[in-house]
């Protein structure tokens, strides 16, 4: 049986009709399911985990990267059963989301129907998935991702975005005026980066651990990154002057930003990036509160997933 998990949060109209076609397409094909709605930020990380619990392990997220990356969370903070491992779990989406980031790497669209054809005859590949070790007060905390993790630029960026998506409504080009409203004015700030035996000390105006090649509603600051080659493809930028800015926003869309002057990139299975006091990121859109160091590694073809057979 499959479990769904839907995020009714946007596009009511349509996402209505697209679960109408759905439900239809599983009771035409005999396939079992149970749905579930969120109701709230974080919920579909509790159902996920109640759901692993309950040894149920085939769920499919209808819903964007932020609900995908909840029900990622729910899955790896299960209590999982005698002989269970996440890498037993089987996940899927229908892509219905702000930056639908996650699922354009697997060339999955808003199309509904094309992404219910996917799910039905699509290969089921196992994936890397990155984890995310920090601090809120004096308690460890974990935090799961499936296509990216932001700091910097990247945090404010996705800050922006997320209140603007109120107003607004979820959109894609919200992350291109997010850019653009705070590019110009953010402040870099002293970061210390351990990574590959090398260290880099100094002020970074933007950092992107990379699981995906997508961040940003179509931006591609990671272009050679791939989910399941056991390693992140991450990139830093030292503190831009006015030209530098102009040159890079062109090269963040085609795939080009790497070779930008002030871009370091870094091929790493695993990150210490460190900071003093407050240190937010964001993991997959979501907004994470952390304070003074954040230990990223990868987590090697520890979950599976439905894709399109290439």
């Amino acid at each position: 049986m499959w479990q769904i998990i839907i995020n009714p949060k946007s596009g009511k109209r349509v996402l209505q009709r697209q679960l109408n076609y759905l439900f239809k397409i599983l009771d035409k094909n005999g396939i079992a399911y149970n749905a579930t709605y969120t109701q709230y930020a974080g919920h579909a990380v509790e159902i996920a985990r109640d759901l692993v619990e309950a040894e149920n392990y085939n769920i499919l997220v209808v819903g964007g990267d932020g609900s995908f990356s909840e029900v990622v969370n729910g899955i790896f903070s299960a209590q999982l059963a005698q002989g269970v491992s996440t890498s037993d779990i089987k996940v899927a989406i229908l892509p219905h989301g702000t930056g639908n980031d996650w699922a354009r790497f697997w060339k999955l669209t808003r199309n509904h129907k094309d992404a219910v054809e996917v799910f039905l005859k699509g290969i089921t590949r196992r994936i890397d998935v990155g984890q995310a070790t920090y601090y809120c007060g004096r308690k460890e905390r974990k935090r799961y991702f499936v296509n990216s993790a932001g700091f910097g630029l990247d945090y404010k960026i996705v800050h922006k975005v997320n209140r603007l998506k109120y107003y607004f409504g979820s959109h894609s080009v919200l992350y291109f005026f997010a850019l653009v409203g705070v590019v110009f004015t953010y402040k870099p700030r002293r970061i210390k980066i351990s990574a590959d035996n090398k260290i880099f000390d100094g002020k970074v105006f933007t950092m992107n651990i990379g699981n995906g090649c997508y961040s940003g509603g179509g931006m591609k600051q990671n272009p050679d990154a791939v989910p399941y080659d056991g390693v992140f493809d991450a990139m830093f930028a030292c503190p831009p002057n006015f030209k530098d800015i102009i040159t890079a926003i062109p090269l963040v869309f085609n795939g080009k930003l790497t070779q930008h002057r002030i871009i370091h990139p870094v091929r790493t299975p695993e990150i210490l990036v460190e900071s003093s006091g407050y240190f937010p990121f964001e993991a997959d859109g979501i907004e994470v509160n952390a304070f003074d160091a954040i230990n990223v590694k990868i987590l090697p073809l520890s979950l599976q997933m439905v894709v399109p057979e290439i």
